[in-house]
């Protein structure tokens, strides 16, 4: 057999996914703050069960889609039954620019008096975080101050749990065990989550 069939036979067999070894989904990003989708209630049965994007706020309809079609953020979020979770990207008023699919294209939604809106900094005060698994070692460090150059105080997990106070761009000032104060980064330099988010702090199970 001619060396050069031998090389191409074994470039193909490197293109050839094995099993076990796919890509792991991306984090998402995390935009500017969170869009809960709930599904309308008894009083609001008239309202279309789908969700119409638009060029721009009100203007060049763009795309319809039911909620469950939207990049969500299931990977950080667990949600109620039938509720979908989004990241906010901008927002004009009563509108909020999303994006609508896997590619990153965006559009603009008007947000129902059913569905939760809420900057990061407010809907992350008080939960508990945990970081992703997985991620470079820097990731893990529980720092004095928010910057790259502070002080560790401490090497975390990607198990320990950590309850948010305030955020500060893409720091969080966080505790642990209700003792130790510091700073982790909630987001990376790409604007992708770095955390996995639990529910509201409850002081009766800590």
């Amino acid at each position: 057999m001619p060396i050069r069939l031998i090389v191409s036979f074994f470039c193909l067999l490197l293109l050839i996914p094995h099993e076990g070894h796919a890509a792991a989904k991306p984090r998402p990003f995390a935009g500017n703050g969170i869009l809960l989708i709930r599904p309308p209630s008894v009083t609001d049965s008239a309202e279309p069960p789908t969700i119409t994007l638009y060029r721009e706020p009100g203007v060049g309809r763009l795309a319809e889609l039911p909620p469950q079609k939207l990049p969500g953020l299931s990977q950080v979020l667990k949600t109620e039954h039938e509720e979908t979770a989004v990241a906010v990207l901008g927002k004009r008023g009563t509108w909020l620019r999303i994006a609508y699919d896997e590619a990153g294209r965006e559009g603009w939604v008007q947000l129902r008096r059913h569905w939760r809106y809420a900057d990061w900094e407010t809907f992350l005060k008080g939960r508990v975080v945990r970081l992703f698994a997985g991620m470079k070692k820097d990731v893990y460090s529980f720092r004095r101050e928010p910057a790259s150059s502070s002080p560790v105080q401490q090497r975390l997990s990607a198990s320990r749990s950590l309850r948010v106070i305030r955020l500060q761009e893409e720091w969080a000032l966080a505790m642990i065990d209700l003792s130790a104060a510091g700073w982790i980064r909630w987001r990376d330099g790409d604007g992708r989550f770095l955390i996995v988010i639990g529910e509201t702090f409850d002081p009766q199970k800590h």
